[in-house]
């Protein structure tokens, strides 16, 4: 019975089936008098359901976990439209969704996502393609319970490295080690019994050869730890797990999470969201832009909850070095009220100490004229003064669907694209040969049920043509590999 209850808890967390608005946020009586509102800790971008303020002294925020779903054999179906670069995968009626993208070494690209039917039980999805996007192989987390991978990294010698969810007892942080012919080495599952449930959203290796996962815990408490690193050795082994951004320190901060995780120079850089107050009212807290950062012993140096002088209401989602000093996030401002559901494309630079060094909001028929709701999403280099970001672009106040602006540091949009139709979560790398490739979701016709697109662009956001010599891929296997 608890884990039914924990179940359809947990059902609204990561699939987008419909827009999200302000009436996803509800409340529940709180043992110690205060409110509980609870809330996707991981928002879609184009569905905002996150506050944009609540008062802390009597009301605590709680983060739920993504639903597991359904998934069954059916085939799937991959699609290649012609001459130019753009693949759809799929199973018929099936909610697909993409999670992470990495280039991998032979030039192919890997997939995580998943598959389900409806919701229930489901499998984790990895899918390989070669460079023009055709499938090689897929493969499914098999697994008594669910697992749900959401965060990817590989090392040099080829072995792939998910973080992900598994929802056997509760809903705990896993992380598993597949060698280069898609094989389980290893899997180490964290139960950490101080709080309610954890959640990975990602993860790089370090110069040591540990992998670190950024992981959020929620205690459904006080919230003193939220946003965690965990290192772990190349043979699984759990190092050390480490608090960042603690109200020990930080009294004033909220609700926080942590979206992304960089290593650049000396330094990590976290970015995310935190709710925290303005200096006269300690007890009415803001969703806030939100950076952190660690030095290379992995040392908190600073936090900045972004433009609270500023009066910034918004959320961090990727961040980028234009020099050894500067760096360059980007994410949304919502307008001031009453247009406070209506969010713009956001640049904010700071440096490595922590300091702000300004922002630049892009209104939105600065991009494409009729455009209502936009934020950036990911963040890649054109050359050294033009940027390629992943957004959310359209002509609604909600629900948009995914494109992409080139840009640069004065906000100045070279040009911009729209991709209808799509949804969920933007993933985008940039490839060997200077352009772009970018997974996403994308409805089937019904405009229900979802599939996952990806496609290559170049630099004036066309799409790219296909390669026409061979590529030998998975040479670091020594036989073929089988899809399962």
């Amino acid at each position: 019975m608890k884990k039914l209850i924990l179940i359809q808890l947990i059902l609204i967390f990561l699939i987008p089936l419909r827009a999200q608005t302000q009436e996803n946020i509800f409340y529940t009586p709180d043992p110690n008098g205060k409110k509980i509102l609870t809330v996707s800790a991981r928002q879609m971008p184009a569905n905002q359901s996150l506050p944009l303020e609540y008062d802390a002294s009597n009301t605590r925020m709680v983060a739920t976990m993504p639903s597991p779903m359904n998934e069954t054999g059916d085939t799937l179906l991959p699609v290649n439209t012609g001459q130019r670069w753009s693949t759809t995968f799929g199973s018929h009626n099936h909610y697909d969704e993409v999670y992470d993208l990495l280039e991998d070494y032979d030039k192919g690209y890997y997939i995580v996502g998943w598959d389900a039917i409806a919701n229930g039980n489901g499998k984790g999805w990895d899918i390989k393609t070669d460079i023009n996007g055709t499938l090689l192989y897929d493969k499914r987390l098999v697994y008594t319970g669910v697992r749900v991978g959401v965060a990817a990294c590989q090392d040099s010698i080829g072995n792939k490295y998910i973080a992900g969810i598994d929802f056997g007892e509760i809903a705990w942080p896993f992380l598993i080690k597949f060698n280069p012919c898609g094989e389980k080495a290893w899997c180490s599952l964290l139960k950490h019994w101080d709080f309610l449930l954890g959640s990975p959203s990602d993860i790089i290796i370090n110069d040591e050869g540990n992998i670190i996962v950024l992981t959020r815990f929620e205690d459904g408490n006080q919230q003193i730890n939220q946003i965690f690193l965990l290192c772990y050795s190349p043979d699984g082994e759990l190092l050390w797990s480490k608090p960042y951004a603690s109200k020990t320190e930080h009294p004033l901060i909220a609700f926080s999470y942590g979206t992304k995780l960089y290593h650049f120079g000396e330094d990590y850089i976290i970015s995310g969201y935190c709710y925290y107050p303005y200096p006269d009212n300690p007890n009415h807290v803001w969703l806030r832009p939100f950076f952190i950062g660690i030095d290379g012993l992995f040392n908190e140096k600073w936090i900045l909850p972004f433009g609270v002088t500023d009066s910034v209401v918004g959320q961090a989602y990727s961040a980028i070095p234009l020099n050894d000093s500067v760096i360059m996030g980007v994410g949304s401002k919502f307008r001031d009220y009453p247009n406070a559901s209506i969010r713009n494309s956001l640049m904010m630079f700071i440096n490595h100490e922590g300091q702000e060094l300004g922002y630049k909001r892009i209104w939105g028929d600065s991009i494409i004229p009729g455009t209502m709701d936009n934020l950036m999403v990911e963040i890649e280099s054109v050359d050294d003064s033009i940027f390629l970001a992943t957004a959310v672009i359209g002509p609604l106040t909600t629900g948009n669907p995914f494109g992409e602006i080139v840009f640069d540091t004065s906000g100045h949009v070279y040009r911009a694209q729209s991709r209808p139709n799509t949804r969920g979560m933007s993933n985008m790398i940039k490839t060997f040969d200077g352009k772009y490739v970018i997974a996403c979701t994308v409805n089937e016709n019904d405009m229900n049920h979802t599939d996952i697109y990806m496609y290559k662009i170049n630099a004036n956001l066309e799409q790219d043509t296909l390669y026409t010599q061979n590529f030998v891929y998975d040479s670091l296997c020594p036989g073929p590999i089988v899809s399962g």
